[in-house]
């Protein structure tokens, strides 16, 4: 089946289609859901719950533009309320707002590091940086797009972000640091 005929089956309610749905798209928004959440429990209610509302929704979905696209929106959007309302502890604080913030491009460093180092420090974040990192970075939404998103100003977005990749710079050089000494 191609992926026109998976997502009417899946339109239709069919076993074998929703199957063929989850197989060819599991991996990829599981990792998504990884990247989000705290921990790998965290990321599997995630995934659980989305993957419920794709297959609820999936009647509202028209054929113009990506599909995938709209599951990974489905999922970012669940993943953020899942720590706004079941962890009550996604708050972005405003206070940040006056806080000078440095977007560096010198990024590169990350290239030194594996999928798994980058995503265990990635859960390492506090929450409401892991949010807006992955927001900007990773899901390349705008820093506008997010405010809205997230009803917080655009300055608060840019400290958290920076933050965040400081505190990703910080683990992985101390990952870095540890394996020097061994």
């Amino acid at each position: 089946m191609d992926l026109e005929e998976i997502i009417e089956g899946c339109k239709k309610d069919k076993p074998k289609a929703q199957k063929a749905l989850y197989d060819m798209f599991s991996e990829k928004l599981f990792g998504l859901s990884l990247r989000y959440c705290k921990n790998r429990a965290d990321a599997q209610d995630v995934f659980q719950e989305a993957f419920v509302k794709v297959f609820k929704n999936i009647k509202n979905y028209e054929s113009f533009g990506s599909f995938e696209a709209w599951m990974k929106r489905i999922f970012v959007n669940h993943a953020i309320n899942f720590y706004r309302y079941n962890k009550a502890n996604l708050h972005i604080s405003t206070s940040d707002v006056d806080i000078p913030y440095e977007d560096e491009d010198n990024d590169e460093y990350i290239d030194n590091y594996t999928n798994t180092e980058i995503l265990k420090a990635i859960q390492k974040l506090p929450n409401q940086q892991r949010v807006v990192f992955n927001l900007i970075e990773v899901e390349g939404q705008t820093y506008e797009e997010t405010a809205k998103m997230l009803d917080v100003k655009e300055g608060t977005l840019r400290s958290q972000n920076s933050k965040a990749k400081n505190h990703l710079r910080e683990y992985l050089m101390n990952i870095e640091n540890i394996e020097n000494y061994k």
